[in-house]
């Protein structure tokens, strides 16, 4: 091989490595964080809102159940566990104790 057949295929080569690198940087379809391709398909699968009433009071019931859930407003105890739940006790050796080993385990974990 001459020097010029050695320099034009190195040039080829590069020039093949630069595009490939080019390209597998451009992403296929560029789009915008969140956004989703709409199938046309899934159209055919959405339902119009059903006009009845007491449907549309038993979905108004759930989203506000829902959202005093995820706002923290409404905690809601199982059945179970509420049986559970006992008074806090009334003596104050009781309470004192515990204020006790409250402060302990600040103490501790404050690393004094």
């Amino acid at each position: 091989m001459t020097t010029k057949q050695i320099l034009v295929s190195s040039g080829a080569a590069i020039a093949l490595l630069l595009a490939g690198a080019a390209m597998a940087e451009q992403p296929a379809t560029p789009w915008v964080s969140g956004d989703e391709p709409m199938n046309v398909e899934d159209a055919a699968q959405i339902k119009a809102p059903d006009p009845s009433a007491e449907a549309q009071a038993k979905t108004e019931k759930m989203l506000k159940e829902e959202a005093g859930e995820i706002s923290g407003d409404m905690n809601p105890i199982d059945e179970a566990d509420a049986k559970e739940i006992k008074e806090p006790h009334p003596s104050p050796e009781a309470q004192e104790k515990t204020e006790e080993m409250l402060q302990e385990d600040k103490m501790e974990l404050q690393g004094y």
